[in-house]
């Protein structure tokens, strides 16, 4: 099954973008950074945890089927010549995507994507060798997020008061509890990226990404963008991805952290412009 198409910014016949969000942000959360990216046709295929009700496996399943989906609707979709804008999660999704079939790429742009330390890796991997992968904390933290609101006011007030959101516009944070939360069947809302697909993803951490990373070629170009005070892309990991993967361009962004997509959407939005201009693309 291929997901439907979501168109976001931009005018048909344009070039494509593909945004690839990051765990937990449904797509139109980016708008305020898509708006910025002029001359294309801004669309996304949503991840599984957005398909509907089904639940999220059980077992360790590594992000090469989210990159499988990604084709998939390419394909189903007639997309090529694409431009491939991929944050967090989708970043790693986008590079695997575009070592299987880059025929279908144009360019890829990774914005902090979750290249973690060997050492960080290993304790993930022991974990789910030792059974205990639901107790690691980013998994805990996404189980223990709060899933239902009284309403979207309820859920804006919330979110505002989390130091997640302290750098995001007000309007920024209404696009994500709009596009965010959904009405319940029990009554009140609920979040639309359940707290459980969430803690997926983040139990299913892409392990192999050492041993991927000398494969990007530079063709079609690609380009990584950390935040310099990022959380999730460490200063080690980022000089490490320099030194195995010289064919992949690095940027900063000063002063953000990992949401930078979305807490400095025009400063990201030029920045992509620049290198797609640079590139010639």
């Amino acid at each position: 099954m291929s997901p439907s198409l979501i168109e976001l910014a931009g005018q048909p016949g344009a070039p494509l973008l593909h945004l690839a969000p990051a765990n937990g942000f449904p797509p139109r959360t980016y708008l305020p950074l898509l708006r910025k990216l002029s001359g294309f046709r801004c669309v996304c295929l949503p991840p599984r945890a957005l398909w509907g009700e089904q639940a999220p496996p059980t077992e360790y399943r590594a992000w090469n089927v989210e990159a499988d989906d990604l084709l998939a609707g390419f394909a189903a979709h007639g997309m090529r010549d694409v431009v491939a804008v991929g944050h967090s999660l989708g970043g790693l999704v986008s590079m695997l995507a575009l070592l299987k079939a880059p025929e279908h790429f144009r360019a890829l742009i990774m914005l902090d994507p979750p290249i973690l330390p060997p050492d960080m890796l290993g304790v993930i991997r022991a974990a789910w060798n030792d059974g205990n992968i639901d107790q690691m904390p980013l998994v805990q933290g996404a189980l223990r997020r709060r899933q239902r609101f009284a309403g979207p006011g309820d859920a804006f007030q919330r979110f505002r008061q989390k130091p997640l959101f302290a750098d995001w516009s007000d309007e920024a944070l209404w696009l994500y509890v709009q596009h965010g939360i959904k009405r319940s069947d029990g009554g009140g809302y609920e979040l639309v990226w359940s707290a459980d697909w969430e803690a997926h993803y983040f139990a299913t951490v892409y392990l192999e990404i050492w041993e991927t990373l000398p494969r990007l070629s530079g063709k079609p170009p690609a380009l990584i963008v950390r935040g310099r005070d990022s959380d999730t892309l460490l200063t080690e990991a980022y000089a490490r991805i320099q030194s195995l993967a010289p064919a992949l361009d690095g940027m900063e962004m000063a002063g953000q952290g990992h949401l930078f997509p979305l807490a400095a959407p025009q400063v990201t939005a030029q920045l992509i412009m620049d290198w797609l201009k640079l590139k010639r693309l």
